[in-house]
């Protein structure tokens, strides 16, 4: 196991656990791929260390070194995602205007067919890469807040909706990228190239190899994943795309168009939620994972996702079928489907030790954040203040609205 420890001003938190052979299995020049990974989950830059106090690990080595536990600092604050980023709630886009259009220009971006396996449209689903459920204010606020890693080179997202926010797949992988067990892979990208990562190219790519590469990445390790039969296809030069998708490698995505491609800055939020769920450390008693939900909470929870409890007037389960008619929601039955669990964690500690563990919460969440306790009590202050005000506007504006109805004057 591959532990990585988060070092933030000198106080050190287990982090990640991931498995050595999924390690090796993603990874070819396996301490950039690390870096990405912490990169895309803290939204910050920074440097892998083997022993604090030592310069950075060798990123251009193809081996881990003799150890398996690394730290990892962050150059600046970091903008953490949204734990809850993702769902297993395949979202519809047929009932409304907007979502036909989603789905529509994405079919004409794809050309019709599943970029992954090629299935035809009528088997695929126009599938959001952050989940429609999130709302447009969701989304604009995850690409403001992390605009400033991308060098203001981000698009102008303003919709849930955008076409750079989608991408069509059939139904199962559609499915495995709202349970975080796939992710895409745009190279290259801040600390990898393609040549950095194991994948395997469209055999059918007409016309010159683009400069990028969306790869399909396996984070959970298919079932009856084989290396050595994979080694053995691969000595007959008989190792072609779709093969290579069978046997469960990491194979790329075609694309037939060249405008409005995924975006980088969502490909990398959505890589780090699926990375995080995946191997989020399970050796300390979640103090610092609790900092994430307190990140959460301070940046996104005005921002709610739809309540994942089927309804009859909701059809945002709905999975896209020429077959489907309204009120056909999901099965939550099918062994595909992982049901949305609770953020919450239970507890058995007792009121001080609560306490205690809610002060270093805190604490730490304002150093990951690089703001001080006295601004954190001011930002606390202004949004009192932001909210009376919000609501003296909204009584005054009542009172407005009565004297208009009433021609107050007159009487």
């Amino acid at each position: 196991m591959v532990e990585i420890y988060l070092n933030v001003d000198g106080s050190r938190f287990p982090f990640l656990s991931i498995p050595l052979d999924d390690v090796q299995r993603l990874s070819i020049r396996p301490f950039k791929w690390l870096r990405y990974v912490l990169y895309s989950i803290c939204g910050a830059r920074g440097d892998l260390y083997a022993r604090l106090g030592d310069p950075p690990v060798d990123y251009d080595s193809t081996e881990l070194a003799d150890h398996l536990i690394y730290f990892y600092e962050p150059s600046g604050h970091c903008i953490f995602i949204d734990h809850e980023g993702l769902n297993d709630r395949l979202t519809s886009t047929d009932q409304t205007p907007r979502r036909e259009n989603f789905r529509k220009e994405i079919l004409a971006r794809d050309k019709e067919f599943c970029v992954v396996t090629r299935e035809p449209a009528n088997d695929c689903d126009a599938a959001h890469l952050i989940p429609r459920s999130k709302t447009d204010k969701y989304i604009r606020r995850v690409v403001e807040d992390r605009s400033s890693l991308y060098g203001g080179t981000t698009p102008m997202i303003r919709s849930i909706d955008v076409i750079e926010n989608g991408v069509l797949l059939i139904v199962d992988l559609h499915r495995k990228l709202g349970r975080g067990d796939v992710a895409f892979l745009k190279t290259p990208n801040y600390g990898l190239d393609p040549i950095d990562i194991p994948r395997v190219e469209p055999s059918d790519r007409q016309g010159p190899v683009p400069a990028d590469h969306f790869t399909l990445h396996r984070l959970k390790k298919p079932p009856g994943y084989d290396p050595a039969r994979i080694a053995a296809i691969a000595s007959t030069g008989s190792l072609h795309h779709d093969i290579a998708f069978t046997l469960g490698l990491n194979v790329d995505a075609l694309f037939r168009s060249t405008d409005l491609l995924p975006a980088a800055i969502i490909l990398d939020y959505v890589y780090g939620i699926a990375a995080y769920k995946q191997w989020n450390s399970k050796r300390d008693d979640k103090a610092f994972h609790g900092v994430i939900g307190y990140y959460r909470n301070e940046l996104y929870v005005d921002n709610p996702a739809a309540s994942p409890s089927p309804s009859t007037d909701n059809y945002e389960d709905e999975v896209h079928d020429p077959t489907n008619v309204p009120g056909n929601l999901v099965d939550c039955h099918d062994p595909d489907h992982v049901p949305t669990t609770s953020s919450r964690y239970a507890s058995t500690r007792t009121g001080d030790e609560m306490a205690k563990a809610m002060d270093d919460l805190n604490a730490v969440l304002m150093l990951v954040r690089g703001i001080t306790p006295e601004e954190a009590a001011k930002r606390r202050e202004r949004r009192m203040e932001e909210e009376e005000l919000k609501a003296q506007e909204a009584s005054r504006s009542k009172v407005m609205e009565w004297m208009r109805t009433t021609d107050v004057g007159s009487l």
